[in-house]
């Protein structure tokens, strides 16, 4: 993890430690951790922070997600979903990067269960800005928004990419570990899938496309 992505991850785990929302935090043999919780990511650098949210309402987080997952899926299949959901179609060499949102998240002020069209905007500004580069490389950026959010936007737009998980396909196949700050997934044609759990940023996430990355990745299966 480099320095910048580093800091970003302390300055979120901090300020949800501090929010009324947290209620238990957890390591990955599920003692209770009051203090110090960056020691976690020191401790356990292939973990990520997942979280579920109890009867009561409280938040319960357990540093127990696995960082990186990676599939190997039916991309054809895949595709048909994503081309039913956007009202889009994508041709068979389509990269699909998702940044995937989990419903109860509070990893900052862009995370809601109620997307307004505020946050929405707010949101492309701040963190999409500069999609358009991956797109010139037959990259398709898409955010998925899990069953439960809402979301005021118009879908038949077709410079929208905020989507909602409505049936809960890809949440239940692909974004299998609700994590604080969601979770980025990129799959390619032939089927195999990355998927990165927990704070992260798509320019970061794209570069692991590069080849003697992606393919390291993939040739240790």
């Amino acid at each position: 993890m480099n320095k910048i992505n580093t800091f970003i991850l302390f300055f979120t785990l901090n300020s949800v430690a501090q929010s009324n929302g947290a209620k238990y935090w957890l390591d990955p043999e599920g003692n209770e951790v009051n203090h110090h919780i960056m020691e976690l990511v020191k401790k356990y650098p292939d973990n990520s922070m997942g979280f579920k949210k109890t009867i009561d309402s409280g938040l319960i987080f357990q540093f127990n997600n696995p960082k990186y997952e990676t599939f190997q899926v039916d991309y054809s299949y895949l595709k048909k979903e994503l081309e039913e959901i956007t009202f889009k179609t994508y041709n068979d060499s389509t990269v699909f990067l998702i940044s995937f949102f989990y419903l109860d998240d509070i990893c900052s002020d862009w995370h809601s269960n109620k997307m307004t069209r505020s946050l929405i905007s707010s949101l492309k500004e701040k963190i999409y800005n500069g999609k358009g580069k991956f797109e010139k490389n037959n990259i398709k950026l898409i955010c998925l928004f899990e069953n439960g959010i809402t979301l005021q936007n118009t879908i038949e737009n077709q410079k929208e990419y905020f989507y909602s998980d409505s049936n809960s396909f890809f949440r239940k196949n692909l974004f299998l570990h609700p994590t604080l700050c969601g979770t980025f997934g990129l799959i390619k044609p032939n089927g195999q899938t990355l998927i990165r759990n927990g704070e992260y940023d798509i320019f970061s996430m794209n570069k692991h496309l590069k080849p003697e990355i992606w393919n390291l990745i993939f040739n240790k299966e």
